[in-house]
Formats: structure tokens, C-alpha cells, sequence
């Protein structure tokens, strides 16, 4: 079952903590403001959200983040980003099979990429499938995205691309 909190990876070089403030804002009024469903992955596993006792879902991070802030998955990989938080001690409340992130189109296209670990292992090797979604609505495609239709968004987002005659930024489903 998937649940918030999901995290959110900055991966691109060119991506400002004002930028991220803002994708956050939009993200959460684009879920009703439900709560604040992604989490801004920082290098400490201290740092995210726990497990609680309650009913309550654990909210993510709150806008505005610290100006201070520095991405440390700036220039990595997503599968980079998979294994680090497939390691993820158990209260850790940040789903470990769905996440998201700022990657080196995300300002041009305004989308945050969304991602499936299809399956890891012990050695480390992860494999993802993954597709971007407009910024507005990222919460909200998180919180329905699970399984089936993972696969049928995935498939209507490289469908729309090969229509458009635009690049195909996914890897997923059969036109990956």
C-alpha cells in the first residue's frame, strides 16, 4: 500500500531552495492542501519523518524549507537515490516503493518526476521505472498512483509524448 509521506529527491545541479519552496506550495493546494505529502530527502534518515503510534499520517516537509538547504542527491542518479532510501531504517515512515524528484527538467517542463522501484536486491542493483507529472498535481498523482495505474499513466504520458512528437523523458511499461 502506498501512503504519504513519499520523499522528493533534488537531483538537478540548477534546482534553488526557492524553486523546491515553491514546488512544494503548489504540490500541497494541488492536494487540497491535505497535508504535505513529500518529504525533501536530506543525507540524514534522522531527518525524515518517523513511524507514529496514532492514526495520523506523518506529514513531509512544510514550505518554506531553510534557505540553507543544498540537495545532497544534486547530480546523482535516481537509481542512486532508490538505494539510499531502500536502506532506510523501519521507523522511517517514507514509502520506500514510490518516490519523486527535481531532475534537470523539471523547471523547464514544470513536471517532477515520479518513480517505481520495480526491484532491488542485497548487492545494491535497483531497477526503476519512472515518468514526470505536472508540479501542480504531484501530491495528488502520488497519493492515486499505485500499481495499474502507475502503469496506465505511465503508458498515457509516453502515448501523449509520441503523439506531440516530443522526447520521451519515461522508462517504464512497453515504450520503454
Amino acid at each position: 500500500m502506498t501512503q504519504p509521506p513519499f520523499a522528493l529527491f533534488v537531483t538537478a545541479t540548477d534546482i534553488d531552495v526557492n524553486y523546491i519552496n515553491d514546488g512544494l506550495t503548489r504540490a500541497w493546494k494541488g492536494n487540497f492542501e491535505a497535508g504535505w505529502n513529500l518529504w525533501v530527502a536530506t543525507e540524514s534518515y534522522d531527518d525524515a519523518p518517523k513511524n507514529r503510534d496514532d492514526n495520523s499520517l506523518p506529514e513531509g516537509s512544510k514550505a518554506p524549507i531553510s534557505l540553507d538547504f543544498t540537495s545532497p542527491f544534486a547530480g546523482r542518479t535516481l537509481e542512486d537515490c532508490a538505494r539510499w532510501l531502500q536502506q532506510a531504517p523501519s521507523e522511517v515512515a517514507v514509502d520506500k516503493e514510490y518516490f519523486t524528484a527535481m531532475d534537470e527538467h523539471s523547471k523547464e517542463d514544470d513536471t517532477v518526476m515520479v518513480c517505481r522501484v520495480v526491484e532491488s536486491n542485497d548487492s545494491g542493483e535497483v531497477e526503476l521505472q519512472y515518468f514526470p507529472q505536472p508540479t501542480g498535481t504531484i501530491a495528488m498523482e502520488m497519493a492515486t498512483n499505485a500499481g495499474l495505474k502507475f502503469d496506465e499513466k505511465a503508458q498515457n504520458y509516453q502515448r501523449s509524448r509520441m503523439r506531440d512528437g516530443k522526447p520521451d523523458r519515461s522508462k517504464a511499461g512497453p515504450y520503454q
